[in-house]
């Protein structure tokens, strides 16, 4: 079991880390100067902006949901999928 469980996950963390990769190189594109890691927008201090914009603004709102739905879907597919492993267990 305890075998099983190593495979899964380990084939999970090598997707992960696929899908890491390939976020950096094909999305963020480090050595163009126009990538977003170049962007003032998407630089770490705008990180904090957003923060602070966000929690200033009213949570139970439809737009803050939807934009936060929109931003980690893929988080909540994932936590789902380990989900449905877990149960058919």
């Amino acid at each position: 079991m305890i075998t099983i469980l190593k495979v899964i996950f380990g084939f999970i963390f090598i997707c992960f880390i696929g899908g890491v990769f390939f976020y950096i190189i094909f999305d963020l594109k480090p050595w163009r100067r126009d990538s977003q890691l170049w962007n003032v927008e998407t630089d770490v201090g705008s990180v904090f902006s957003r923060s602070k914009k966000f929690a200033q603004e009213k949570i139970f709102t439809r737009k803050t949901w939807w934009r936060h739905i929109k931003s980690y879907y893929m988080y909540y597919a994932l936590a789902l999928i380990m989900i449905a492993m877990l149960i058919g267990f």
